[in-house]
This record gives C-alpha cells, structure tokens and sequence, in this order.
C-alpha cells in the first residue's frame, strides 16, 4: 500500500494519485526552488537540492562464523543460539532463556570456532586427525570434513575468525581479499529493488561498511511499519525483527529523541542490512563542547543525559556506543539532546565501568580545551579516580551540582537547562507564554485576581467523514465568595479532547475510552491542587492502558488497531497543566502577544524540524504526517505525553482543537475575524464555537472537527507606588 503524504490514505501500489484527496503518489516539489520531481529522485535536477529519502545502511556479512556459531547454522544461514551478526559490535545478543523457534535450528547445538577442511590439509602422519576425518566424513553426504579447533578470539583478529560457508577451502586458505563483497553504487541492496546504494563500497569478511541509500518506494510502508501490533511484545520482535536490529527498534520507539529510527533490517544469503535515519551530518559533542558559545549549563545537561543513556545502554550491553567520540551527536536545533549515530556492543573480554564513561567525559574537556566550574570539575575527578561506583551515585552528584548551580544563578539566562524531553521554545516565547520549567506542578504566586471562567465545547462530523471518532469533555466548578474585602472566586476546570485515529478500526471508540478514563482518574485522584506532573503522566497512561488492552483482547493488528491523540488543560485559578499526545493542539489568546500554539505536535514532520531540518524538506516526506505517538496502539513504554505549566497574568483564551480546525493554519490566517473576538467578555462563547465550526467546514471539511474554548479573564492588582 501506498501511504498519501498528504492525508495518510492507503492506496494501492500501483495508483499514481491519492484516491482520497488527489495528491500525487509519483511527484512532489523541491523544497529549495519548488520544481517539480519524481519522488525517487536523489537530488532537484534544477538547484541539486537533496529530494529523496535517504537511510544510512550498516552492512555486515551474514555468512561469518564467531566462537558461539554452531557449523550447521551456518550452512543453513540460520541464526544459532546466540547469534552475533557482527555489525562492527552494533549488534545486540539473544539471550538463551529468551531464544525463540525462529533463532534456534533442531538438531545443532553450540560448538566451538570450527574451520572447514578437506583431507587434504590434514596431515597423513597425525593419525589422531586423519581417524577424525574418516569419522565425520562417513556422516556427511557431501564429503566435506568439519575439525574442530579452540582459539583466543584476542589471539587473533576478528577478520580471521569470518570464514564463508560455501563452497570448499583449497589446501591453503584464501586470502582475505578474494572473499570482498564488492556494492557498486547504483545496485539495489533488497531482492524487491527499493533500496539503491548512493556509493560504492567493498565488503569485507568480519567488517562492516556504513553507506547511503536512497530509498526509490518512499511512499511504501516497510514491514517493521506496516505491523506495529506484531511486535508488542519481546516474543513477538524475535520473530519479526532481526536479532542485529532489535535493540535499535526497542530504543528508537522508548527514546526517540536520542537513537536513529529503524527503517527496515533484513537477513540475505550475503549480507545483514540495518537501515537508519542518518546522523551523519549532525555536529558531534565535541564540537559543540569546544564551542565558545556553550553555556556551562548546556554541558552539565549533556552529561546528565550520557549518565541516564549509560543506564539505559547497559540493559543492552551497548554501553560501548558512549565511548566512541565520533559517535556522540548533538540535534542542530535541539541542542540540548545528544543522539547516537548507531550502537556498539561491549566487548566479552573487557568489563566497562564509571571509570571508562570518565575518561571519555576527560577527553571531550581536554580536546575542547573548556574550563568547568569547580563542583562540576571535582566530579569529574571522582569518577576518573574510582570513587564514585554506581550509576546512581553518578546521578545523584550530578543532581547536586545541578542544585548548586541553581541556587547560585541569579539572571535567567543562567538557569539550568531542562531535560531534553521538554518542549524546547525559543527564550522569548519561553518568557512570554509564563511557562514554568520544574518538574511537578509549582506554586504561582497570586499576581492577578481571577475572576471569570468559562468553557464551552462543541463537535462536528465534517463533511466527508462517515462517522464522527471525536471526543470531548469539558468540567468548571466555581466556588464565588463575597467577602469585605471583594469577591473571591475558586475554580478548577478539567477539559479533554481526543480524535480517534482517522483510518483505523474504533477511533470513535478509542476516543470516547480516553475522555471517560481520564474523567475517572481525576474525579477519584484530584484534590483541587493542580495536579503534579506524576500525576498527569499516571492518568495519560491508564487511559493507553485502557484502550491498548482492549486492542489485545480483540486481536486488532496493524491499522486495525484502534488509537486516539489527545491534548488536555487542567486549570486551578491561575495555574494551567497542559498535556498532549499526537497532533491535536493547544493555542493560547492574550492581547499581549496574540495566538501562540503552545503543543508541538507529535508527528514526524515536526520531530525533524526539532532535529535541525527546515520545514520545506521535513514536509517533503511520505511520512511527514505520521503520528509517533497516540494512545491505544502500543503499551505504555511508547507514550511519553509533553507536559506543560502555565501561569495567567493577563486575560486569557486557551483553545483546544483537532486538526479538522487547525489544518491549513486555519486559526493563524483568521485569528483577526474569529479568534482576536474571544477575548471580549461579551462574546458569547457558544456564537464563537460554532462560527469556528462553520469556518472549518468552509475552508477544510475533510475532517472531523471538534473545539474547546476555555476564557479566563482576571482583575489586575493596582500598582503600588513602589511600581
């Protein structure tokens, strides 16, 4: 099927428009100069701007032979029990107590490094040898002899140990050279020619080469894309995913923001492929640590975020991949986010400890030639010296110093940097919207008086959708007081929005599952505080929980499977919570700075742009539309809902909204007529609502569309003469 890169319909593969919206599934327009191209172009013909769609290949010969092979996996091209792909060391292992039918082959069993020889190369006079032959080639139909020989992989290097399975070796062995793959640029890496290597390169036994492919079926969804329900659990993966690409595919979907996406990864008779998004042109942390202009803060959060993925890298023995400098980038316009290029697993023969992530952590400060501050600098000798052993006192102290450095830090500027998971803004935005960087919900000082709330919320089915899968739910509670000193109003609001995932199987269903589960939560767990952080997180995951089990419970696979996004706003008098998953939004209204869209939508157009893409060419994808996150598809470990905190210092209109309303900018080129009008207290909300509706209709209508507008307006403190 071809997915539209326009509005996500499936088409079949042979049509060359969308048969939903009309767009072209063979052409689109250079990013740069707006030309026309095929869309399995590499470059514009007119400016030579890269068009295609292009993956970073790791390559590696899937016919060697390691101390843990057994022979006759080898001469079925099967994996053994503890498969080891040798992808340069960025390859995961399977475990024994987690093998399943797919990696181990009946009748083998693990042997040791063996060597393929004729009778010829065993000596007449070592009789020993020679009775051993004549035994196994009485059980072999071919006649070929298998003599077992033990080495010291650190005896020798990994290249002699990766011998070819067919064919028969001569009375000398061949040289290295005469078994090179050679990969001409042109070919095609795949049996269906989809994949085609940008350049040549030579592969050689026991090494890997690492190329750029252009991908010419950029509209066809891979496999690992195609059945994202097949690999909901570890059982499920090991059958479908390659062992040398599981550890990718587990810690692209959970950390996205800090390892390549899988693309596709595949077993031939010659060779093992791993695609990846390519990092290749990202700067590396040491160029970023030797730039001048990088705060101190930045660094502590690059080191903090090294010590969290050395945490995480150690469940899968990929620790290694922090160690190699080459290896460590930074995202060019999210550059408080290391990402790594590709894993490397750990050696068997060496041990890795604190002291190894401290002398990398010494080397980036020496080859960048920084001074750091004095508790910063004193841990890092600590570590070098042994003194600090686990993960968690390294993550302890760095929280200290982090601590330290904030209650010494006077101006904004030098405020520590949060975590990378956090929507990143510009300053002046970050300054304007009131957002509150802790990690739970904080105490805002009173400043203005609250003295209205109102919310209204409405929906529609378009006008070319067969069934409504929106939801909503909006609940105000006000408590008035009228005392001598004035009014005093109380009031806490809860207002949910969902849109079930267009194309899929019970998205009304998923939708109005999310709304009553999040409705629940709160009702039961919400004290009138404003809920923590913990808090929201803990109710966004019940809700995936809700729908994901009822996923399983049906059986739903691939686009069957029911989802929803979601965008909330919980509000106690002059304190917002917001929290979003997919790319329904958020748009905040003052006078002061207009409408702002708050939520950053959660899909793969806008992850690029975050990773240093310009909108033009992220927009250019097939996939530039796609969700990476809703709620029901998967478990919980794929949601990571943004969570925001929001002070009201000035009138304010918060609107909520599918992308039925916010397609096309809708509310950015209407804003004058439409939405600047929210903001007057004698503008009835419920007009407005339905003129919005009414808007969308008109000018989108493909989609359903469903809106929430919450108004608060406050009673400004007069100024003291201190003011």
């Amino acid at each position: 099927m071809l997915i539209c890169p326009q509005c996500q319909f499936e088409n079949p593969n042979h049509h060359k428009f969308c048969q939903k919206c009309g767009y072209s599934l063979t052409q689109k327009s250079c990013g740069e100069c707006g030309l026309t191209v095929a869309i399995n172009d590499l470059d514009c013909p007119h400016c030579g701007t890269r068009t295609g769609t292009v993956w970073l290949a790791i390559i590696s010969s899937s016919l060697v032979a390691s101390q843990d092979d057994s022979i006759s996996d080898i001469a079925e091209n099967s994996a053994s029990s503890e498969e080891i792909d040798r992808l340069r060391g960025a390859i995961t292992q399977i475990p024994e107590e987690t093998q399943t039918e797919i990696d181990i082959i009946p009748g083998t069993t693990p042997v040791e490094l063996e060597l393929e020889l004729t009778p010829d190369q065993i000596s007449a006079d070592d009789e020993n040898h020679q009775e051993s032959v004549d035994s196994v080639a009485s059980e072999t139909s071919d006649q070929r002899m298998w003599v077992s020989a033990v080495f010291d992989a650190r005896e020798i290097p990994p290249s002699d140990a990766l011998q070819s399975s067919t064919g028969d070796y001569s009375s000398e062995l061949e040289s290295e050279s005469s078994a090179d793959l050679s990969l001409e640029k042109g070919m095609y890496l795949d049996e269906n020619q989809r994949y085609q290597l940008i350049e040549s390169a030579t592969l050689q036994p026991g090494k890997m080469v690492t190329v750029p492919v252009l991908d010419t079926q950029p509209l066809q969804m891979s496999p690992l894309q195609a059945a994202p329900a097949l690999l909901s659990s570890s059982e499920k993966m090991d059958v479908f995913v390659i062992a040398a690409a599981q550890a990718y595919f587990t810690l692209a979907t959970q950390f996205q923001e800090h390892f390549p996406l899988l693309q596709d990864a595949w077993k031939s008779d010659q060779y093992t492929v791993v695609l990846l998004e390519d990092f290749s042109e990202f700067p590396t942390l040491l160029d970023k640590f030797s730039d001048q202009q990088t705060s101190p803060q930045q660094i502590l959060d690059w080191l903090e975020q090294m010590a969290d993925l050395w945490e995480i890298l150690e469940n899968f023995q990929m620790r290694q991949s922090l160690l190699e400098l080459t290896n460590l980038r930074v995202y060019p316009s999210f550059p408080h986010s290391i990402c790594l290029q590709q894993l490397y697993a750990e050696s068997e023969n060496y041990t890795l400890s604190l002291f190894d992530l401290g002398e990398v952590w010494k080397a980036l400060v020496e080859k960048s030639q920084r001074t750091l501050f004095g508790s910063l600098t004193q841990l890092m000798r600590d570590l070098c010296e042994g003194k600090i052993e686990t993960i968690a006192q390294l993550q302890d102290q760095l929280r200290e110093v982090r601590e330290e450095f904030y209650s010494s830090s006077t101006e904004p500027e030098s405020l520590p940097i949060s975590t990378p998971t956090r929507i990143q803004l510009d300053q002046e935005d970050d300054t304007d919207l009131g957002i509150l960087k802790a990690n739970s919900a904080p105490t805002v000082p009173d400043i203005n008086q609250l003295f209205h709330l109102q919310a209204v919320g409405a929906t529609d089915i378009g006008r070319k959708r067969q069934r409504n899968e929106d939801s909503f739910g909006v609940q105000t509670i006000i408590h008035e007081q009228q005392t001598p000193q004035g009014r005093i109003l109380e009031a806490k609001g809860l207002y949910i929005l969902c849109d079930g995932m267009g194309g899929h199987a019970g998205g009304e269903v998923a939708s109005q599952l999310a709304v009553d589960t999040l409705k629940q939560y709160f009702q039961s767990q919400w004290t009138g505080e404003l809920p923590s952080r913990e808090m929201i997180d803990d109710a966004i995951v019940q809700a995936n929980s809700t729908i994901y089990e009822m996923n399983q419970q049906a059986v739903r696979s691939g686009i069957g499977r029911m989802g929803t996004t979601l965008v909330m706003a919980i509000v106690v008098d002059h304190q917002v919570a917001i929290a979003h998953v997919g790319d329904s939004r958020l748009y905040r209204l003052t006078r002061s700075q207009g409408i702002k869209q708050v939520t950053v939508d959660h899909e793969v157009g806008q992850r690029e742009i975050l990773r240093g893409v310009t909108p033009e060419v992220a927009y250019t994808r097939p996939d530039a539309y796609q969700l990476t996150q809703a709620l029901g598809p998967r478990d919980h470990n794929f949601v990571k809902p943004d969570i925001q905190f929001l002070k009201i210092e000035e009138d304010t209109v918060l609107i909520l909204a599918s992308d039925g309303l916010t397609d096309n900018d809708l509310l950015e080129i209407y804003h004058g007529t439409h939405i600047d009008p929210l903001l007057d207290p004698q503008m009835d909300l419920n007009v407005a609502v339905h003129q919005l509706i009414q808007l969308a209709n008109e000018h989108n209508g493909h989609d359903n569309i469903t809106i929430i507008v919450i108004r608060l307006l406050v009673l400004e403190k007069p100024k003291s003469n201190a003011d």
